[in-house]
């Protein structure tokens, strides 16, 4: 699939209607997107999906120009903005549902290969090396209770697999559980779980023997109104695909993580995932991650 021409383009927050000339007329300024700016400051060239983006828009030789919204979205501000063309909010990326992707439009390339669906166990402190040491079935693993989101998709695809959830309202209240011991376990994503545990390394650990997956699909996501941006987006990607580019940056930003929590070493015990869209790309293999 051949990438569009370079020429430089000015995206701004307008109805769908409106959008055709401004991609059809060459203009001096860049491809402005919006993002939505995050709760805490990061530093934008060292953010992986930003970085990832403006590489996928440059592949199709656009000119961009990414920015953050004047004000903090959380995920579900982010997803109902973009869905309702608000804020001028033009691009957000999100875990895929069935339910996402009948409001949004969906750019199905997961630009974490799948890596959200690895999930390790936080265990409390002094238990680490015998807790979960004999499960080996999911059937084994339904003795324990996981700690969740109440409101966390993950809580849903657990429970689907007929294990035993206990659910908190806030992300500190989890923690807390654990340690009260009122769960017994709580998965996390591989890519998460060291910068939480930093927080809670007095008291908890990572449990050495058990790995959860089930596949899942990280997306940018666009307005429906706004096909030509998802088309740039995706043939971007895509072309970084094909030119190894897309493998150097995942490796550079995850490769040390991988390094360090070897999956192969641990057993996999493999969850099927009623929320994820039939649409979702796992035949195409070179798109997902395996250990």
């Amino acid at each position: 699939m051949n990438c569009l021409p370079r020429r430089r383009l000015l995206i701004s927050a307008l109805p769908a209607a409106s959008l055709a000339p401004a991609f059809s007329l060459a203009a001096t300024a860049p491809l402005r997107v919006r993002y939505p700016r995050p709760m805490r400051e990061i530093d934008p060239s060292s953010w992986y999906p930003l970085q990832l983006l403006k590489l996928a828009l440059e592949a199709c030789g656009v000119d961009c120009e990414l920015r953050p919204t004047r004000q903090v979205m959380v995920q579900s501000r982010a997803l109902l903005d973009l869905q309702n063309g608000q804020d001028g909010l033009d691009i957000a990326w999100s875990m895929t549902s069935i339910e996402r992707e009948q409001h949004l439009l969906p750019i199905r390339f997961p630009i974490y290969k799948g890596l959200y669906g690895w999930r390790l166990m936080l265990v409390k402190r002094g238990q680490e090396q015998h807790l979960l040491r004999d499960v080996r079935s999911l059937a084994d693993l339904r003795r324990f209770s996981l700690v969740q989101g109440h409101d966390w998709p993950d809580t849903a695809i657990l429970r689907a697999n007929g294990l035993q959830v206990v659910t908190g309202s806030s992300f500190d209240a989890m923690f807390s559980m654990l340690r009260l011991e009122r769960g017994q376990a709580f998965p996390r994503a591989l890519l998460e779980i060291d910068w939480e545990l930093e927080s809670h390394a007095d008291s908890l650990a990572i449990d050495p023997h058990l790995c959860l997956h089930y596949p899942t699909a990280m997306y940018f996501f666009v307005g429906r109104g706004n096909q030509r941006l998802a088309d740039l987006v995706e043939r971007g990607l895509n072309r970084l695909l094909a030119k190894g580019s897309f493998e150097r940056i995942f490796m550079q930003y995850h490769g040390a993580i991988l390094a360090r929590h070897v999956l192969s070493r641990r057993r996999v015990l493999e969850l099927h995932n009623p929320l994820l869209p039939p649409e979702t790309p796992l035949q195409r293999k070179e798109l997902w991650m395996r250990p």
